[in-house]
């Protein structure tokens, strides 16, 4: 296959971006699936998504390109508009978003995650919305008249609406043509139908519950489908959550509350009870000081029956009671509809999950929670009846693991690395291994020596620099040393900060980046370690305190022990790569386009374990020093 027959939005591919887009058509004429790890500014989406759509519109596939957050959509239309454009294609895709997130309701849109769906269902069944009448119908007329509207939008839309677009075009259908504010949300599925390109959240496929109802929606099915995994490297993590679910005596307390303002004192009282069970099984199995403990099914199903009755029932009625609050009270949250899904979810036989009693740290409160280990009961259902599927990421090492984690077929998996396309000057990995967060060593001594190790480097930095900790616990236990050791101002992420904080503070970091610098404080297991661009003079230096190993807790124990059983490498695949990739991920905000220059800086002496070092990419190249003041002002003397 020669690579002038694949679609491409530029004049020509980067050198590793050619060879992903060979791979990923030949994966896709094989039926076969790749896991791609490609480096940060190979152009992953154009390569992954340029030969997809190629293979999808001559075979009729549709391609679903899936992400972990909505903001990530935005790359992918720009592909799509790119293609379609340069060669005149016949091509559509839609960017869909969750009906929560589409709902141009005043205040239905208001309501919490759980409370949306909920009441926007309840309002359905009741034919009390006036924005899904306008757009499906509840009545025959209605229905006539919502096609008219439908066909309309569709004779407007063109290529690839981003979702701001469609619901601004659904708010403003009213007195144009005599047509009505449209539910965006069936704006959306209606061009899901018409479209080549299912640009989605994870959750559109990999929750069960969405998936029936969405596909037979868009009239799609796997084996027609070519799916795009972006960011995959947090898809494992992502699903086991979803698969997850826990309550606590402090949410029982609210539902408590909610219900007794709706006077239900019946139902208060059993919520009660079931509270005073949470805190006796706590009581009973927490011994010796302990914060947690593994508890079977039986011993919350059996006092929880005998106070519930039907538990189905039960969590039925509880649900109501959580609409009518929200309804009544014009809230925009409930205790009640989470409580219910926990309650629903209890009774259930579950392969490949533990259930786990908590006590906070604080020992104010206690929690009971049912934690899924294995991700590949849902993802390898889906994988197996998909034409094809491609994982890609920056940090998707070793791919092997993925592929083992995901369910992957081994006979139909392709395992891939593309090596980053930028100069290898423009970026220096230092190792500095003169100090170390490991558990046993944290002490008051060795926080000064890390904040003194922390200010050499950042103060021969001429800008921004950002330094990651392996936790909130250990930044703040540094911290107090490196005032009077840093020559610029130190800006601190805090725990518990809402959005608007985090972008606030980020904000003010970029600007900082136009003077002297700033030094920005953060976990290695946060939105800054990943989730943000800094190109540029933004940041020119990263330091990785530690390894950002996850809490030593139970679930992580379990999880050890359930991947050493399964593919006999427990520590490896629950504990170690994962830590790794996060140092490793915090690492690449540095270099972010080939114009980037900077510096990466692991500090700590574990990297030198071949545990961890093993961990790091083929071609990873470092510098092991004590001294990295000389190796950066050296590094920067020759830019």
């Amino acid at each position: 296959m020669e690579q002038k027959h694949l679609f491409f939005r530029f004049s020509e591919p980067r050198e590793g971006q050619k060879q992903l887009m060979l791979d990923v058509y030949s994966a896709l004429e094989q039926k076969k699936h790749l896991v791609a790890d490609a480096s940060v500014g190979i152009g992953k989406t154009d390569a992954v998504l340029s030969p997809a759509i190629d293979f999808a519109l001559k075979e009729n596939k549709k391609v679903f390109f899936l992400t972990p957050k909505i903001s990530q959509h935005e790359i992918a239309l720009q592909v799509v508009q790119g293609l379609a454009k340069k060669f005149n294609l016949n091509l559509k895709a839609v960017d869909l978003i969750g009906r929560r997130y589409a709902c141009i309701d005043p205040i239905l849109s208001r309501a919490d995650f759980e409370g949306f769906y909920e009441i926007c269902a309840r309002k359905r069944e009741k034919e009390e919305c006036e924005f899904f009448a306008n757009a499906r119908g509840y009545t025959q007329e209605q229905r006539r008249k919502a096609r008219l509207h439908l066909d309309e939008l569709l004779k407007n839309y063109s290529i690839a609406w981003s979702h701001h677009e469609v619901k601004e075009y659904c708010e403003k259908c009213r007195g144009r043509k005599g047509l009505r504010p449209l539910c965006a949300y069936e704006a959306l599925i209606e061009i899901a139908r018409n479209s080549n390109v299912i640009i989605a959240d994870y959750f559109h496929l990999f929750n069960p519950s969405i998936q029936e109802v969405i596909l037979p929606k868009i009239k799609a099915k796997l084996e027609d489908s070519i799916i795009i995994v972006d960011e995959a490297h947090n898809l494992s993590e992502r699903i086991r959550r979803l698969m997850s679910s826990s309550v606590n005596t402090f949410s029982l307390l609210k539902a408590e509350e909610e219900l007794k303002k709706m006077n239900c004192r019946e139902l208060a009282e059993k919520i009660h009870e079931i509270e005073k069970i949470v805190k006796g099984i706590a009581r009973h199995s927490l011994k010796d000081e302990a914060f947690e403990a593994l508890i079977s099914k039986e011993s919350f199903l059996k006092p929880l029956s005998s106070i519930a009755g039907d538990i189905e029932l039960f969590a039925g009625e509880l649900k109501e009671k959580g609409i009518e609050f929200m309804e009544a009270a014009g809230k925009s949250r409930t205790s009640l509809i989470p409580l219910a899904n926990f309650f629903g979810k209890w009774p259930l036989e579950l392969p490949s999950y533990i259930r786990i009693v908590k006590r906070s740290r604080a020992g104010d409160s206690f929690s009971i929670s049912v934690r899924a280990l294995d991700p590949s009961t849902i993802t390898s259902k889906i994988f197996s009846q998909a034409h094809s599927v491609v994982l890609m990421s920056g940090t998707l090492l070793p791919t092997k693991m993925h592929a083992d984690l995901l369910g992957l077929e081994e006979k139909r998996t392709m395992l891939k690395e593309y090596a980053s396309p930028f100069p290898k000057g423009n970026r220096m990995n230092l190792v500095v291994p003169s100090v170390t967060t490991k558990y046993t060593e944290r002490k008051y001594e060795e926080f000064q020596k890390i904040a003194g190790e922390v200010a050499k480097i950042v103060n021969c930095i001429p800008g921004n620099s950002a330094v990651f900790f392996p936790s909130f616990g250990v930044l703040e236990q540094v911290r107090p040393f490196l005032g009077e050791k840093i020559s610029r101002e130190i800006l601190v992420q805090k725990e518990k900060m809402n959005s608007f904080e985090i972008k606030e503070l980020i904000n003010k970091f970029r600007n900082a980046g136009k003077g002297f610098g700033a030094v920005l404080l953060a976990p290695a297991q946060g939105s800054y370690a990943e989730g943000i661009d800094l190109p540029g003079n933004q940041l020119l230096c990263a330091v990785i305190v530690g390894i950002p190993l996850a809490e030593m807790n139970l679930e992580i124990k379990c999880l050890i022990d359930y991947y050493e059983e399964k593919f006999h490498r427990g520590w490896h695949y629950a504990y170690i790569y994962p830590a790794v990739n996060r140092a490793i991920q915090a690492g690449g905000r540095v270099i972010r386009n080939e114009s980037d220059e900077g510096i990466v800086v692991f500090l700590d002496k574990r990297y030198l374990w071949k545990n961890y070092s093993n961990c790091f990419p083929k071609n990873f190249s470092k510098i092991i020093t004590e001294e990295p003041e000389k190796y950066i002002k050296l590094f920067w003397e020759n830019k």
